[in-house]
């Protein structure tokens, strides 16, 4: 496991957030954790010292659902949120890495 990674989840739990699910969402061997709260990826990105091979990802919910958050693709362990926009929206906490 990405040790920045773990290091978010870490902190995500000393903030009092539990995963709301944790499992693979698209049945291709994955392990993400998924929290109530949104990521500032710069921010993350800075604090928790995820380099390049680390990724990501936001889908915007057009169709179904919505997600962004960081995956290492090498183990497939990841950490998501509610996508931005939508976090923003619905006023889920925005997660820095500073709090």
């Amino acid at each position: 496991m990405e040790t920045g990674l773990s290091q978010l989840a870490a902190h995500l739990a000393r903030l009092g957030f539990g995963p709301t699910y944790r499992g693979d969402p698209y049945g291709q061997g994955l392990d993400w954790l998924y929290f109530d709260c949104f990521f500032d990826e710069a921010a993350v990105r800075r604090r928790f010292s995820l380099g390049p091979g680390v990724r990501y990802v936001a889908y915007d919910g057009r169709v179904a659902g919505q997600e962004a958050g960081f995956y290492d693709p090498t183990t497939g362990f990841g950490v998501m949120g509610h996508h931005p926009d939508y976090g923003r929206a619905a006023r889920k906490p925005e997660i820095t890495g500073a709090e």
